[in-house]
């Protein structure tokens, strides 16, 4: 069931940062109330004609290749509780994150992002004895939806939606410990920036969950 309500969220999450894109890149959604017959019309359509728009250049499509580094690595959560064992500290690699984006339009991109990481916990008894570790390595690839809301020359806020599988490798160091339920969904969700530094080079960082809470890295544009 708990996969079914983040499928909800994320589809959620896609339909409310489309509708914040539109209004940060295309103004004001629909007419306003008029005098002369309802929405759009009479005085507040002639007023709305009088002010004037805002112009951008015009869009070309752009090919973004980006690396990241993230923390924490959620998949650390994954490690089941057994009766008995007590878990020890984790360690963490990554995840590490790729991705390469075609943006084709001023507020949208879609592309493929994949993810490495590797988590490991030690297991004790309640007599603090060692008895083994669980590790788990995964790789994961996710298609990539992303919308962009343009804040300045040189910043934009976007949205970022991705799901598809992980390709997990469970591995115990003894049989007393025996883990075979990683699951098969990969997805994560997340807020960020993107800065420009050159023409062809940003800075991104960003916030929120799935395969990790925090990523930062750089990406570079290709057109």
């Amino acid at each position: 069931m708990k996969k079914k309500y983040w499928l909800l969220l994320l589809i959620s999450g896609l339909f409310m940062s489309t509708s914040f894109a539109q209004v940060f890149i295309g103004g004001r959604i629909g007419g306003g109330f008029g005098y002369g017959g309802g929405y759009g019309g009479g005085y507040g359509h002639r007023r709305s004609q009088s002010r004037p728009r805002q112009t951008y250049p015009t869009f070309k499509p752009e090919v973004y290749v980006s690396f990241g580094y993230g923390f924490p690595n959620l998949d650390a959560y994954q490690f089941p509780d057994y009766f008995g064992l007590n878990k020890g500290n984790i360690s963490q690699t990554g995840p590490v994150t790729g991705s390469i984006d075609y943006r084709f339009s001023r507020s949208t991109s879609i592309g493929i992002m994949t993810t490495y990481g590797k988590v490991s916990v030690p297991y004790n008894d309640y007599n603090n004895n060692y008895v083994g570790t669980t590790s788990i390595e995964n790789w994961s690839v996710m298609l990539n939806l992303m919308q962009y809301a343009p804040l300045s020359n040189s910043a934009t806020m976007y949205f970022r939606g991705a799901i598809g599988a992980n390709i997990g490798t469970p591995v115990s160091t003894t049989s007393s410990i025996s883990y075979t339920d990683f699951p098969a969904l990969a997805y994560q969700i997340s807020l960020g920036g993107r800065f420009k530094l050159t023409d062809n080079t940003a800075f991104f960082a960003e916030a929120g969950y799935g395969k990790y809470i925090l990523l930062g890295g750089l990406s570079f544009t290709f057109k």
